[in-house]
């Protein structure tokens, strides 16, 4: 499944499931399907496989879906992915659900990188700052990156607030460079 693919059927999933108020569980139960399917070998052959019968492909499905006792919305929206063979990436899927939850949500999700530690206060102070510039509820996941040498990084989707000190002295270093 493109990624394309994988963001409208994630929305139309979560059409359906936010008029019956079951957002939540029902991506629960698309995570739960997507890790049973890299835990088992077979069920991801299956599923990869375009030499095999899309009825077959979407009885396996089926019966999967109903060992793992997943809703009807869960199960129909599985068996019809099945059907027109678009389970073959269920990761690519579970990663559209999550983003479109998110968007619905008014919500961004980003990463901090930073050379060292950031300080609770701080990091509040900058998701609560970029959160507002974005108009949205950002979510900020810190990672360490001592290339960075000082400052920090934060990327939200195609976005980059970048004030590292690794950046500031590669811009000087070719300021330098263009006046000679």
């Amino acid at each position: 499944m493109t990624d394309i693919a994988a963001r409208r059927y994630a929305a139309a999933l979560l059409d359906v499931a936010a008029e019956t108020g079951a957002v939540d569980r029902v991506l629960a139960e698309v995570e739960s399907f997507a890790a049973t399917v890299a835990a088992v070998p077979a069920l991801r052959e299956i599923l990869a496989d375009p030499t095999v019968p899309a009825e077959a492909t979407a009885r396996a499905v089926a019966a999967v879906a109903t060992k793992m006792a997943l809703s009807d919305t869960t199960r129909g929206f599985l068996g019809l992915l099945a059907s027109r063979r678009r389970l073959g990436r269920p990761d690519a899927l579970v990663t559209a659900l999550r983003e479109e939850r998110d968007i619905r949500a008014g919500r961004a999700t980003g990463v901090l990188e930073s050379a060292g530690p950031i300080a609770p206060a701080q990091m509040a102070r900058l998701r609560e700052a970029i959160g507002t510039s974005l108009k949205k509820q950002l979510v900020l996941t810190e990672r360490r990156d001592p290339a960075l040498l000082g400052g920090l990084r934060i990327v939200v989707g195609d976005r980059v607030f970048d004030l590292s000190a690794r950046t500031y002295l590669e811009s000087l270093r070719s300021h330098l460079l263009e006046s000679r």
